[in-house]
């Protein structure tokens, strides 16, 4: 395994060095190879889209389907290429829809947490936030990957232009409580699959009954801090716009679930508006849930 991890190091180093061009060339090279040799989880893919949108014939969902393909080879290859862009390249990526939300939140000092999907390019969506938001303290709450090597890779990745920015995800609650005094924007991708002994919370989504975390609502709760979502698009091959639409800026007052109720309304209307854009090779309902766990 470490043989093998060197020789990703290798190939990622090469692929940091590369111009634009030539990266974009390797994404095209990388979706082909995805789809049509490894066939990398097209049957999840297919499956997924089919129910999740019925009313797509096979011709619609096939298109999908090569949409994404080519949207993942470019989230790799960009993935690979961050350690050659500087702070200000990464920054300069990214373009904003109601940018003056976070800002206001920032005048009037309080920490927000903002909402997001795998969408997009989320992995520089945590750097590009920090830099074009830098009165926020930023950090991005993270599943640890199984395998070590990788697991320090990308967390490298993440801290390149930031530091402490990374929380793992069983310690969320710590350390937002530890640093519930500074001016914080913790970013969450609450899109994430429950392991089955923590599902507690089914709603219908995309079709399909799904469960959901609902540890964010609490916390939320909890500090009394204002809930963004963000939805995060690919304008130009290397570019994206994030569109931040408020989800309750006094949570303390909702009712249970409203804000994951109000999260996943918002993430289905985002998935809708670009299919392509969503992780579709996720195994996002592994776990199906029965009727009466539905609230």
């Amino acid at each position: 395994m470490r043989l093998l991890f060197i020789l990703f190091q290798g190939l990622a180093w090469v692929i940091s060095k590369m111009s634009d061009r030539c990266l974009y060339a390797m994404s095209s090279f990388t979706s082909f190879i995805l789809k049509h040799i490894i066939r990398y989880r097209t049957k999840i893919v297919k499956d997924n889209l089919k129910k999740s949108f019925p009313e797509f014939d096979k011709k619609n969902i096939s298109s999908i389907a090569n949409q994404y393909y080519k949207h993942l080879g470019d989230l790799i290859v960009e993935v690979l290429k961050t350690p050659g862009l500087s702070a200000n390249q990464i920054k300069n990526r990214f373009s904003f829809k109601n940018q003056e939300l976070l800002e206001n939140f920032a005048k009037e000092g309080r920490s927000i947490m903002v909402l997001i999907a795998h969408m997009g390019n989320w992995e520089w969506l945590g750097p590009g936030l920090q830099l074009n938001f830098p009165n926020f303290e930023g950090s991005a709450v993270v599943k640890p990957l199984s395998n070590p090597y990788f697991n320090k890779y990308i967390n490298d990745l993440r801290m390149l232009h930031r530091k402490d920015s990374v929380i793992p995800f069983k310690q969320t609650l710590r350390i937002m409580l530890k640093n519930k005094e500074k001016l914080t924007l913790t970013l969450l991708a609450a899109d994430q699959t429950p392991h089955k002994s923590e599902i507690v919370f089914n709603t219908s989504f995309l079709n399909r009954l799904t469960p959901f975390f609902t540890g964010f609502e609490k916390i939320a709760k909890m500090l009394d801090q204002p809930v963004v979502f963000a939805n995060v698009f690919r304008t130009t091959r290397g570019h994206y716009e994030v569109d931040f639409e408020l989800i309750t800026n006094e949570p303390k007052n909702t009712a249970e679930q409203e804000i994951t109720l109000a999260y996943v309304s918002m993430l289905e209307k985002a998935i809708k508006s670009r299919p392509y854009n969503w992780l579709w090779s996720h195994r996002r309902w592994k776990y199906v849930p029965t009727e009466e766990k539905e609230q």
